[in-house]
Parts: C-alpha cells; sequence; structure tokens
C-alpha cells in the first residue's frame, strides 16, 4: 500500500517543532503535509468500503441505498480534497503557488534541488491531474452544460464522466496522493521541521459487524 507512514512519525518524533515557534513557511508546509494525509486516508476508506461491499454482499443487499450513498459521498470527498491540492486558481494555494512561495523564502538555497524534482514528477502527472480537475469542475462543483445536455453532447458528456471509473486513473491517483505526502514531508525536513502529521488509517470497518 502505501510507504509505512505511521512508522515514519514515530522515527521523526524528537523533530517536532511546537506551532508557535514555526516561521511562516513551516506553518505553510504543515498545513499542506495536514491536507496530503488528510485525501490520501479517504482514498483509503473510498477503497476499504468499496472492498467490503464488494466481499459482503448480504449487506449491500440489506441497505443499498445506505452504502450507494456512502460510496458516492467519499467520492466526492476524495474528488474534491485532490483538486483542491492542485488549485491554481486566483486566489488559491495549489502545489504549484506553495513551490513558488519557497524558491522566494530563505530555505530557497536548501531545496533547490528537491523543488525541481516536485516540479518534474508535477508535470509527469500533468495529465492525471487535468482529469482531476475535469471531474471536479465537470461533475462536482458545478451544473456543467455539458451534463446538463449530454444528450446533446454525448462524446463530451462520456470523456467527462468515464475518467473517474478508469482503473488506470485511481491506480495512478494513489501513486500521486503518496507522492504528495512524501514530497511535502521531504520539503519540511529541508526546512527544519521533519515531523510527519496526522496518521494513516486502518480498515476498522469489518470491526463494525463483529460479534
Amino acid at each position: 500500500m502505501s510507504s509505512n507512514w505511521n512508522e515514519k512519525k514515530t522515527r521523526y518524533n524528537d523533530m517536532a517543532l511546537m506551532w508557535e515557534k514555526k516561521d511562516d513557511i513551516q506553518k505553510l508546509l504543515t498545513i499542506v503535509q495536514s491536507d496530503a494525509v488528510d485525501v490520501f486516508n479517504t482514498f483509503l476508506e473510498y477503497r476499504f468500503v468499496l472492498e467490503f461491499t464488494s466481499e459482503q454482499q448480504h449487506l449491500l443487499e440489506k441497505a443499498p441505498d445506505f452504502w450507494s450513498e456512502v460510496i458516492c459521498a467519499l467520492r466526492f470527498s476524495l474528488i474534491m480534497k485532490t483538486a483542491r491540492i492542485f488549485d491554481e486558481t486566483k486566489g488559491a494555494i495549489g502545489l504549484k503557488k506553495v513551490y513558488d512561495f519557497l524558491e522566494q523564502s530563505k530555505y530557497r538555497d536548501n531545496l533547490k534541488k528537491e523543488l525541481k524534482d516536485c516540479r518534474a514528477r508535477y508535470s509527469d502527472y500533468q495529465k492525471y491531474i487535468n482529469d482531476i480537475k475535469t471531474v471536479r469542475d465537470k461533475i462536482y462543483a458545478h451544473n456543467d452544460k455539458i451534463e446538463y445536455s449530454f444528450w446533446k453532447n454525448a462524446t463530451e458528456y462520456d470523456m467527462a464522466t468515464d475518467v473517474e471509473f478508469d482503473g488506470e486513473f485511481w491506480k495512478v491517483l494513489e501513486e500521486i496522493l503518496i507522492w504528495v505526502r512524501d514530497s511535502v514531508l521531504s520539503l519540511r525536513v529541508l526546512v527544519g521541521d521533519g515531523y510527519p502529521v496526522n496518521r494513516e488509517i486502518a480498515n476498522d470497518l469489518v470491526n463494525m459487524f463483529k460479534k
């Protein structure tokens, strides 16, 4: 699955900085990493629910409407949270703008190589990042005209909706989210604040139905 995130948190115990002792850059990266861990946990929860409902068909059949809403809500949350990390609209602070801030900060010399690598990986994932934004903009965040007149624009509608259910998309999405989480930790280490925030959730869904 991921990269022993909870073990990393234990390993970095002695590097934790109190919030009031952090400078603005350290605070910014702390918030960004918190968001990154949060969205990856949503990804995991979405996967856990899909696996559980697939394996426990009898429970799915008992409450199909409930499980359908749970799955839809998790998918909605996952897409919106992921798109927020990569938001490039005016006034938003997405990863690219964070990189810009870091390149103008007092840490820029220490971060030069890491930021170059981050921008290169971002570029590698650009197609999938664009897909995430497309799903957000055309399906979840707005009443897009294509969706509301899909009978007139069937080809465009299919392009906007199919991406969220494509197997490769979800596989790469996991890879992207792990990269964001871990790369921001690397940046935080280089600015003197390397304690991982939050924890990776466990699959405790099955515990609800144990006697």
